[in-house]
């Protein structure tokens, strides 16, 4: 009796370890190799490749997961995690866009601004964010005069380049001028900040990253082509055409809707979190395989001369631990 207690206190010690071993991960593997000829060398560690020739590479090791970087813009190891580009390195920033009004007198509804000692809204005490923006000592960024006078698209370039390094917010205030004409309707196209690098290379810092939230200053007064907002009155949005309030259905192209005339004038402001000129989106890398997936090669080529920078991430984990290896090689692109 007490041999088969034994025996059964070892099998669950035995069963344990192993339940216990198999939480772990084995380290992660990765060898890679490239299939030369057709005007694609390799020494081991370079990849001399002529422009517009596919490289081929190989696989040993079968991690569960695989990541590639090609070393081209935006697509660098290197800069995986980065959130901001160096001031010393940017040659130029622009906030571009396209602002399209459409229907009556756009002229002096609208003005743009910026400020680097904004405190940021609390968007869940509107009479202190209304009083906040009206008071705040904003800089004029786009001043009225320079918005369009008539329903005609006018393309906007700003220069950033004097806020790089600073924490700023940007806003719009919409103001309707004439009550005896319809109240414009404006649509801003591909909002964004691009930075361009000493290197030639771009990041663009876009709209949708902004945060903007509006603040709808009328939302007490319950116009009556206002209605079908519903929700959320004081800082909401749209999906639809309601009269003088955003629509961030598409940040590519949010609006502000226009209103008819002889209805109240429509006041409403737009306002962004408090973000660095300089952020940039970090980059990314393109996933070859999960660990539900094998994959002995993978193609890709390189169309603009250059050296470059090819990186693979092979990563072996589990909710316990995770492995990874990293091989990165050299490119040499040619015409």
């Amino acid at each position: 009796m007490k041999l088969n207690k034994l025996l059964i206190a070892v099998s669950i010690a035995t069963f344990a370890l192993a339940s216990c071993e198999s939480e772990f991960t084995k380290d992660a593997e990765l060898n890679v190799n490239v299939a030369t000829g057709d005007g694609v060398s390799f020494d081991g560690q370079t990849i001399t490749v002529k422009s517009g020739t596919p490289v081929e590479f190989h696989f040993n090791g079968d991690p569960d997961f695989l990541t590639f970087y090609s070393g081209e813009a935006g697509k660098e190891y290197k800069y995986r995690e980065r959130t901001t580009v160096d001031e010393g390195e940017i040659e130029t920033s622009t906030l571009k866009f396209k602002l399209t009004p459409q229907y009556g007198k756009p002229e002096n509804t609208l003005t743009m601004y910026v400020s680097g000692d904004f405190p940021g809204i609390e968007k869940g005490n509107f009479e202190a964010d209304s009083v906040l923006v009206e008071q705040h000592a904003w800089e004029t960024l786009i001043p009225a005069a320079d918005f369009p006078t008539t329903p005609k698209a006018q393309d906007f370039e700003v220069d950033m380049k004097p806020y790089l390094g600073k924490r700023i917010a940007v806003a719009i205030c919409y103001r309707g001028q004439d009550k005896s004409a319809t109240q414009s309707r404006f649509t801003f196209g591909n909002m964004q900040i691009v930075n361009k690098m000493t290197n030639g290379q771009e990041t663009a810092f876009t709209a949708s990253s902004f945060g903007f939230t509006p603040i709808n200053m009328l939302h007490r007064h319950n116009l009556s082509d206002q209605k079908g907002m519903t929700s959320n009155r004081a800082y909401g949005t749209v999906t639809n055409n309601t009269s003088g309030i955003w629509n961030f259905k598409d940040m590519n192209a949010f609006f502000i809707h226009s209103s008819s005339a002889n209805t109240e004038l429509k006041y409403s402001w737009l306002v962004s979190n408090l973000f660095v000129v300089n952020a940039c989106s970090p980059d990314a890398g393109t996933g070859l395989k999960n660990v539900t997936q094998s994959l002995d090669s993978y193609q890709y080529t390189y169309n603009a001369p250059g050296t470059y920078t090819a990186t693979f991430v092979g990563t072996n984990g589990n909710y316990k631990q995770e492995s990874s290896v990293v091989r990165e090689y050299t490119v040499v692109v040619t015409e």
